[in-house]
């Protein structure tokens, strides 16, 4: 049965936003008196179809789009329909100016679509030009073209804001956050992990008997046991927990592998480079700097406060730096690819602001200060709130501290993220804990909505930022992080289970991000017509109608061949089993 809702919620949420996102060019249209034959949401076949006001709406087998088709946008259009033939036919010659009632008076003969096409006009409005009256998107002025176009994406950005103002004051602030999970996705080969015997998609329930509270933390209790034995719980599918023992690695400057086996060894370059010519890897490293050198523990030591490491073994010496970087930033890594999700949670108590810190307080002890945002607790997300907080506290309470004696704290100060720590096992509450937070009030709710469809708004400019900065890495992250139809449909299909009020606010989200693709110039989304009509605008003459639609048409193809290739990978993450939303 949940499949079955699942499905449902799917079909039925995707085609609200596309029968949105229609509604507004078709309502933007009729306001402007142009000619709209054709409303469908869906492709292909048929599956349901009516006409009203010279109009056929259709429901179509694919659920994957819609379109509104107007006289005129499509320059084989009137030929194939006739549609100026059928006009004229109907009307007669024709005294311009005049209005559709004095047309309808002095029709020759009752064509039913041409009637029914004058009669959803305005009765009285003058009309100046025969391309007006008959209803031609090609010949109306620059800003009603505008805004027809505008039309679909100003109804899903009002429908994306009305939602989320409607949660918001109903149920409070929901956010959705990506977490590391305390749970292998993938193990890397030749790594301590596959060696020490865990399997992709285990739970990681501890490590040296200290419970592990989600996936950062698993890190930074990792973080401090290079080359160590370190015992680790793991938990398979059917909830069976056993223990195996891993000796961590140390990456250096996110690039440079070191393991402890006979000695300490550079295993591994990231990135796939390779070494420099004359040296191979495995590396034996006999000294760091001149000193001798037989323990990870000891270059680790070594890399703290360091910008470049000179290494001496039987190959040579080898000069490595740390890559830009402040320092080599060492951390133990076991070979493991953690999983990530994305959870939703409704806050209605409290945001992660804080407003007052008690004196002589736990937070206060760590340096938590008045102004902060309150990031992670333990490597938990805890910025959705109170709620998030106080869970993470009264799980954090339930255990002893870290192994050197701390629990993590990050705040947003002044713009940047800071790091704290608490020497202490904290209390279970926020009050306790010794924050005030500020209270969620209709104020914060309007805030929070302005801020979140800005930031929707902005990710154009934001992924433009990027790719100006280092496109390479910005176009990995968009291969890596890219769904198509499909994987929409999942993200839907997966928090119709969270609740009405999360399906509402993922609805609320997808809207806001349709319409700001939408605006991208791109041939064949709405941006590039806009880009098209203001062309013409400026040049004194509109492009030729039939190198335009050839020109939509080719973007429409690569678009489809880019949602295709997305697709790819959206299957073969069904197929795996691996999850978007919690």
């Amino acid at each position: 049965m949940t499949w079955v809702v699942g499905i449902l919620a799917a079909v039925l949420s995707f085609g609200f936003i596309v029968f949105i996102h229609e509604l507004g060019h078709f309502l933007a249209a009729r306001w402007a008196g142009i000619r709209c034959p054709q409303f469908a949401i869906g492709f292909g076949p048929k599956l349901l179809a009516f006409e009203w006001r010279a109009t056929e709406f259709s429901l179509r087998l694919l659920p994957v789009g819609g379109y509104v088709l107007m006289v005129g946008e499509d320059p084989q259009m009137d030929g194939a329909e006739g549609w100026r033939e059928q006009f004229a036919a109907a009307t007669g010659p024709l005294s311009l100016p005049t209005t559709p009632a004095a047309v309808l008076q002095n029709m020759q003969n009752d064509d039913p679509q041409v009637v029914s096409f004058l009669s959803s006009l305005p009765q009285d409005h003058v009309y100046q030009e025969l391309g007006d009256l008959e209803g031609n998107f090609n010949s109306k002025s620059t800003w009603q073209k505008t805004i027809v176009i505008m039309g679909g994406v100003f109804m899903n950005y009002v429908s994306a804001t009305l939602l989320l103002l409607g949660l918001g004051f109903s149920m409070g602030l929901c956010s959705g956050q990506p977490e590391h999970l305390a749970r292998a996705k993938n193990v890397l080969p030749n790594t301590p992990a596959q060696r020490g015997g865990l399997k992709a998609n285990e739970n990681l329930i501890s490590v040296d008997g200290v419970s592990v509270v989600s996936g950062g933390d698993f890190v930074r209790q990792m973080s401090g046991k290079v080359g160590q034995l370190v015992r680790i719980t793991v938990e398979d599918k059917h909830g069976e927990r056993r223990d195996i023992q891993v000796a961590p690695d140390l990456l250096l400057a996110n690039h440079y592998v070191f393991s402890q086996g006979k000695g300490v060894e550079l295993i591994s370059l990231r990135d796939d480079s390779a070494p420099p010519s004359g040296f191979k890897l495995p590396f034996q490293v006999a000294s760091v700097n001149g000193k001798a050198i037989s323990e990870l523990t000891e270059l680790r030591s070594w890399s703290l406060n360091s910008k470049e490491l000179t290494l001496k073994g039987p190959q040579g010496e080898w000069k490595i730096d740390s890559r830009q970087a402040r320092t080599f930033a060492p951390r133990a890594i076991v070979g493991i690819e953690l999983a990530n999700i994305t959870s939703f949670r409704f806050e209605s108590k409290a945001t992660s602001l804080v407003l007052d810190v008690r004196k002589d307080s736990q937070a206060a002890r760590a340096g938590v200060q008045p102004g902060d945002i309150l990031l992670d607790l333990q490597g938990v997300s805890v910025d959705s709130g109170q709620t998030q907080l106080e869970e993470c506290l009264a799980t954090l309470s339930q255990r002893q501290a870290a192994p050197d004696g701390s629990f993590g704290l990050v705040v947003l100060r002044n713009g940047k993220s800071k790091e704290l720590f608490m020497e202490e096992v904290p209390e279970q509450t926020a009050e306790k804990w010794g924050v005030k937070l500020e209270p969620i009030t209709p104020k914060v709710v309007l805030r929070a909505t302005g801020t979140t469809m800005f930031n929707i708004m902005s990710i154009p400019y934001q992924i433009f930022k990027n790719l100006v900065d280092n496109a390479k890495a910005t176009m990995k992250e968009l291969g890596e992080n890219s769904t198509g139809p499909i994987g929409i449909m999942q993200t839907i299909f997966e928090v119709s289970h969270s609740g009405f009020g999360v399906l509402l606010y993922v609805v609320a989200l997808l809207n806001a991000f349709i319409a700001t693709f939408n605006l991208l110039p791109f041939p064949g989304l709405d941006g590039s017509r806009l880009l098209f009509i203001w062309l013409g605008a400026l040049r004194g003459r509109a492009i030729d109608p039939e190198k335009e639609a050839r020109i939509h048409l080719l973007g429409l193809l690569l678009l489809l061949s880019v949602v295709f290739v997305v697709s790819i990978g959206d299957v073969q993450r069904l197929l795996a089993g691996n999850h978007l939303m919690k």
